[in-house]
């Protein structure tokens, strides 16, 4: 038998002025000032775009296609400038527009109708005095509006792992009983094999000469900008619905008529296929002419801060020209600079050699949901 006896004793009353007993708990630290704002964080930068300033520009683009689908493209920015650094070793260039495009892919129902690939071309034409100016001997890449950046280069969506496994396997049996004598074969064999496949959502952007009509002689350098879109295959998710691209084009003169073309060739697929070609071809689905892009205007947020008659010197940007360009979700990697020490991360993770990821949603950050 054990006894267990339990003294309610009153405790002893601290006297007053008495410290009290330390505690076993840990002391709870408090955040200091330097904690709490840090005065080293960099500052966000002003001239990124501010949602709160984001208004309906100009339409230049506009295309109705099978299912319902739409696609349109309208004029987001359009600031005046010039691009001069000491780092750079060519001549200052006086007169720089940026252009910032905003497109939309729409398409109410995109289990049977989804952008599969598209194509967007953007050149820059100049008038006719500058074309007259190229022909007659006093060539100049400066007599042509020309694109000096473009973004994005290269940008990827989540990669989507798929595992495939099969086995093979063959076997049979022969056998005679005559006695005395009794003879059996049975053969057999078998394989087996597993491999994974990676895919992601590719959007890659190039500049390249703008073909004269009138031969090769009289093409445009940097006059062309394409862009190619695919969508995931494994996934299956279609492109971005809603993404905004920028471009920086060298102008001629301050006062120079400068002609923007846009062409978009989507790839539009069906619950069974593609359209064809021809069939977006026709007269209903071609695009509708809207108003061209007048680049002796300025359009949306400005720059800051400005030079006095010049406008503001975009090679001062604070961010990547990279990080001009919007896309639903939330990018993790980018940028042309950072592609080898990205890749080589990846190439880590995943041991394959992929380029680096770029992760679009609201939330679960994979690209089915953009």
């Amino acid at each position: 038998m054990a006894t267990v006896t339990i003294d309610h004793s009153p405790a002893p009353s601290r006297p007053v002025g008495a410290a009290p007993p330390p505690s076993s708990r840990p002391p709870v630290l408090q955040p200091s000032d330097t904690t709490k704002t840090p005065s080293n964080s960099p500052l966000p930068d002003p001239n990124l775009v501010n949602p709160r300033l984001l208004i309906n520009g100009a339409c230049i683009y506009e295309r109705h296609l099978p299912g319902d689908a739409y696609i349109t493209a309208r004029v987001q920015r359009l600031q005046h400038g010039y691009y001069s650094s000491a780092a750079v070793s060519n001549q200052d260039v006086n007169h720089v527009d940026f252009l910032g495009l905003t497109f939309v892919f729409h398409s109410p129902n995109t289990l049977s109708h989804r952008f599969k690939a598209a194509t967007i071309r953007a050149s820059v034409h100049g008038s006719r005095e500058s074309s007259r100016a190229s022909s007659g001997g006093g060539r100049s890449r400066n007599n042509n509006p020309r694109f000096l950046m473009h973004a994005p280069h290269l940008l990827y969506g989540a990669v989507s792992p798929e595992t495939m496994q099969w086995n093979y396997s063959l076997s049979g049996s022969l056998g005679f009983a005559d006695l005395p004598l009794i003879a059996s074969l049975s053969p057999s064999g078998g394989m087996n094999g597993r491999y994974k496949r990676y895919e992601m959502m590719r959007i890659q952007g190039s500049v390249r000469s703008r073909k004269s009509p009138r031969g090769r002689k009289y093409d445009v350098e940097a006059g062309e900008v394409v862009w190619s879109l695919e969508e995931n295959t494994l996934q299956r998710s279609g492109l971005p619905r809603e993404f905004t691209f920028a471009m920086l084009i060298q102008k001629p003169r301050a006062d120079s008529r400068v002609h923007f073309a846009l062409e978009v060739e989507p790839v539009l697929q069906s619950w069974c296929c593609s359209y064809p070609g021809l069939l977006l071809g026709l007269p209903w689905y071609k695009p509708v002419r809207r108003g061209p892009v007048d680049f002796r205007e300025q359009v949306g947020q400005r720059f800051e801060p400005v030079t006095q008659d010049r406008g503001f010197n975009y090679a001062a940007l604070e961010s990547s020209f990279d990080d001009y360009v919007q896309m639903p979700g939330r990018k993790l990697a980018a940028g042309v600079g950072n592609l080898l020490s990205l890749s080589r991360r990846v190439q880590w993770l995943t041991k394959l050699r992929y380029p680096p990821t770029v992760e679009y949603s609201k939330t679960t950050m994979r690209s089915d949901e953009t």
